[in-house]
């Protein structure tokens, strides 16, 4: 079999997807750190800022007001600045990693550029791969506002 080298590496990712090793399944975020074993565990300090960020837009905040408060707390963002961005509050509260869910694939570089995948078939998810901070209630919770409030905002530009 003539297969080239791009498809021998992309079917190695695979196989390191579906048995849970792959190292990207480990790659930190706000909230966690990385144990010399290479292990996702939650950091207590940005932890509990995780979750005042759920619970925030749980009790119907918007993004800005829950970045502004931030600010007022003096808490440095995650790329360690003094303000947050609407922006990075949102990718928060979609990140599955926060109910210490891994889904692994979600983009493919195509052409040389890395690109977001919206054939979801090609990924790979483990569920439970590291500790949680974030119940699964409170995640499907902010999932479901998320939506509602981005129809409620396509509605409101309909002329």
């Amino acid at each position: 079999m003539n297969t080239t080298k791009s498809e021998q590496i992309k079917a190695g990712l695979r196989k390191s997807f579906q048995t849970g090793e792959s190292a990207k399944a480990s790659t930190v975020c706000y909230g966690y750190k990385v144990t010399s074993e290479g292990k996702l565990v939650a950091y207590p300090t940005e932890a509990i800022i995780v979750f005042h960020i759920f619970e925030r837009f749980a009790d119907g905040d918007s993004l800005g007001k829950i970045a502004a408060s931030l600010a007022r707390m003096k808490v440095k963002s995650p790329t360690g600045k003094e303000l947050w961005t609407r922006e990075t509050i949102s990718k928060i509260l979609s990140n599955e990693k926060y109910v210490g869910d891994v889904i692994l694939g979600k983009t493919q570089v195509q052409n040389g550029v890395q690109v977001k995948m919206v054939d979801h078939t090609s990924q790979t998810v483990i569920n439970g791969h590291h500790e949680a901070i974030i119940s699964r209630e409170l995640f499907d919770i902010v999932q479901q506002e998320k939506a509602h409030r981005s129809r409620l905002k396509s509605h409101s530009h309909v002329v």
